[in-house]
């Protein structure tokens, strides 16, 4: 066994030093390129740069060791940047494609480094600058080749909206062969609606010379729907003169799939799928600002369950949890979709009623308590909830109109529960000598 475990030991150790002989020689040819090269972890964070790199920015090596590349980039070419590193880090392949950073227009590739366990933990970053290339007469011949290397939709249109080149990869996602693009007008290829609705104006402002970059989502023939980042470039002639535009496309669904789900969960209240709190102050604080603005009616609805400790001491949580979820269902049976239903915190619910007086929240929290009450609950029976109403009032603050209903919930859970409380007006301010514990809030219940 101890032989066993020296041999292993000696195997690591030949392994380690092989790895760094090989890191060695990746960084001796990437001082020898004349590229500016970069090493960077999957945060940007330069780990190695090439002695041409560090000139470019005035520095030696070693100033920049540490420092962000996202910071050398405007906003917008910083988040273009980001979707590059997103799209070798899904597909495991390199990505070349071309850019225009302050003036100058670059050819760029990103290949992705492998660890011992064979996954990507860092990216090898080239920047080839092809300016003078481009100023010359085969500007459109060569830009053809890049383009076909490249894995993302790539496409160059020219000032009369003619297709001049485009990559397989372009060709690919819309279904078209090369001869059904190339050389062909915009709108004989996409129709005159999406030419004159997507594609028209983007074209026109980078004909004058601007870069534009946009997300969105976009269908294909074959049925998909993909969100996409698109960039949109002018190519100079070279007396600086736009002779067309480059159009980069880079597919960022699962980017946007996963933005979508986070932001549902951040809303969202796990166990009832309902709003949670955070929604619902949000949503309350935009039917005041409409209110404002257009005079209109806001009542809400505060309500929790009866004795619902009692619930989970003698059933437990699980049943207890049920018991939320089947409310929900019954509540969401008996308002509209425009009312807005959320979980205030524990067995406690909010409903926001736009476009109704105090009558109708009373009427509305009525119906449901009704509807509860002669609803049993599966390994429970019959339960009860006490609810509180209340109108907004112009003047007061949402947390205001919020705390007029818990009152009216209190006044309704201390005067017998399984009932409706309505808070008609806010309390009045106190005088100097008088305690404010004093003051009643007047309520009228059922």
């Amino acid at each position: 066994m101890k032989d066993q475990n020296e041999k292993l030991l000696e195997k690591i150790v030949k392994l380690k030093g092989r790895i760094k002989r090989l890191e060695g020689t990746v960084k001796a040819l990437l001082s020898a390129t004349s590229d500016l090269a970069f090493v960077i972890d999957g945060a940007g964070n330069i780990q190695y740069i090439n002695d041409s790199a560090a000139r470019r920015f005035g520095k030696i090596p070693d100033d920049l060791i540490g420092a962000n590349m996202y910071n050398f980039y405007s906003n917008e070419e910083r988040e273009f940047r980001k979707a590059y590193i997103e799209v070798v880090k899904f597909s495991g392949q390199p990505v070349q494609f071309e850019e225009v950073h302050r003036g100058d227009i670059f050819a760029t590739c990103i290949h992705p480094i492998l660890d011992e366990e064979r996954k990507i933990n860092r990216f090898a970053v080239f920047f080839n600058e092809i300016t003078e290339h481009k100023k010359n007469e085969e500007s459109i011949y060569r830009f053809s080749q890049i383009f076909s290397t490249v894995h993302d939709p790539m496409s160059f249109i020219d000032r009369n909206y003619i297709f001049r080149t485009a990559n397989d990869a372009y060709l690919n996602i819309y279904g078209k062969k090369k001869e059904e693009v190339i050389g062909r007008p915009v709108q004989e290829v996409f129709g005159r609606e999406v030419f004159q609705d997507q594609i028209k104006e983007s074209i026109d402002r980078c004909m004058k010379g601007e870069k534009v970059h946009f997300q969105d989502w976009f269908s294909f023939p074959r049925g998909e729907n993909r969100f996409m980042y698109m960039s949109y470039y002018p190519l100079f002639t070279k007396d600086r003169k736009v002779s067309g535009a480059v159009v980069n496309a880079v597919d960022i669904t699962k980017n946007r799939e996963m933005q979508e789900k986070l932001k549902h969960l951040s809303v969202t209240d796990q166990l009832t799928g309902i709003f949670n709190r955070v929604r619902f102050c949000d949503a309350l604080d935009e039917e005041i600002k409409k209110l404002l603005i257009y005079g209109a009616e806001l009542s809400v609805i505060m309500f929790d369950i009866d004795n619902f400790k009692r619930i989970n001491d003698t059933y437990g949580h699980d049943t207890g949890d049920k018991v939320i979820v089947r409310l929900v269902g019954i509540v969401k049976s008996c308002i509209r979709d425009s009312d807005i239903f959320a979980r205030w915190g524990g067995e406690e619910f909010m409903i926001l009623v736009p476009d109704a007086d105090l009558d109708i929240a009373f009427n509305l929290a009525e119906r449901i308590r009704e509807k509860i009450a002669s609803r049993p609950f599966e390994g429970v029976g019959l339960i009860t909830c006490s609810f509180g109403t209340a109108q907004f009032i112009s003047g007061e603050t949402g947390d205001a109109f919020t705390k007029r209903a818990d009152q009216a919930l209190y006044k309704a859970k201390t005067t017998g529960r399984n009932k409706v409380e309505a808070a008609r007006r806010p309390p009045r301010k106190p005088e100097l000598d008088e305690d404010i514990d004093e003051i009643e809030l007047p309520l009228i219940g059922t």
